[in-house]
């Protein structure tokens, strides 16, 4: 049994004759005799009296009818949903963000896609930019919003850059420095509490050498894998941190941010995923981030 046998089945008992259901299917009604007789020998009975004029269902008729009309529903159904997966509007998608990368953009730009792909299920995952890396090569999640891709993961994965965070100090609420821009030479004998480099190697390495390229070597007091807790050091009084401006977004209430003069470091925000699982649903993601790009540096950038 074949759904046209079920089509043709149905045209005949919705048209009454087999003559007005041949034409609407645009068959011949020799053609459309023989499959309707090839569907009831298959189920075993005849669904058609055809002892008047017209032909009418028997009581199995109208059962196998109801049953039929089920049947192509459901078949619509899948093809409607298999046709809205191809075009990127149905199915998962798996999203890794980072709370102070993702700045006050990622709420705005989830927002929209839902609006643009309704019946697209997210699952938003934060985590830190190696977990987004080793979830994206192992297909946990679709896509990341990520510091710009390291070895070995610049092999795999592909980027785009978002826009350049720069480096800005994270003082105490109270501190000397504190409702300026400040040179960096100005921290020079200040505790400092950094990043570890085992959470993020290319910052930790970038502070340092910022710190360097001012003449000095800071005076590390304390570190932390997570930025929120490098902040509530700051905000302890434990000493000053370099951060990236974004950090500015976990809103920690006893810690002033202060621009450094000159501006010389920042560290990028990017879109990273595998082009190994790219498919319609992760291409919309792509199409709706490269479309908002602009607006994504300026609201990242205050």
């Amino acid at each position: 049994m074949e759904l046209r046998h079920l089509r043709y089945f149905c045209a005949v008992a919705e048209h009454g004759t087999f003559s007005q259901a041949s034409r609407q299917l645009r068959v011949s009604q020799s053609a459309l005799s023989e499959q309707i007789a090839d569907l009831e020998r298959e189920v075993g009975g005849q669904l058609f009296d055809r002892g008047h004029r017209r032909p009418s269902l028997t009581a199995q008729g109208k059962v196998f009818l109801v049953e039929a009309r089920k049947t192509l529903a459901a078949a619509e159904r899948t093809l409607d949903e298999t046709r809205r997966s191809l075009d990127g509007h149905t199915g998962t998608l798996a999203i890794g963000f980072f709370l102070w990368g993702a700045g006050g953009f990622f709420a705005q730009l989830i927002r929209e896609y839902r609006r643009q792909f309704p019946q697209v299920r997210l699952s938003l995952n934060e985590m830190n930019t190696n977990m987004q890396m080793e979830a994206l090569s192992a297909g946990k999640i679709d896509v990341g919003i990520a510091r710009p891709l390291e070895a070995p993961y610049d092999q795999t994965l592909r980027a785009e850059l978002l826009y350049r965070d720069p480096i800005v100090a994270a003082l105490p609420q109270e501190h000397r420095l504190r409702g300026r821009r400040i040179r960096l030479q100005e921290l020079a004998g200040e505790p400092f509490v950094i990043n570890q480099r085992e959470a993020a190697p290319t910052l930790h390495d970038s502070i340092l050498g910022l710190c360097a390229s001012a003449g000095f070597t800071p005076q590390i007091v304390n570190a932390s894998a997570a930025w929120s807790s490098v902040l509530t050091l700051v905000e302890s009084g434990e000493g000053v941190a370099l951060v990236p401006a974004g950090a500015r977004f976990l809103k920690p209430a006893g810690v002033r941010f202060c621009e450094l003069e000159p501006e010389t470091t920042h560290i990028g925000i990017s879109v990273v995923w595998n082009p190994q699982r790219e498919g319609p649903i992760l291409r919309g993601f792509l199409r709706l981030v490269r479309e908002n790009k602009e607006r994504i540096a300026a609201t990242a950038a205050g």
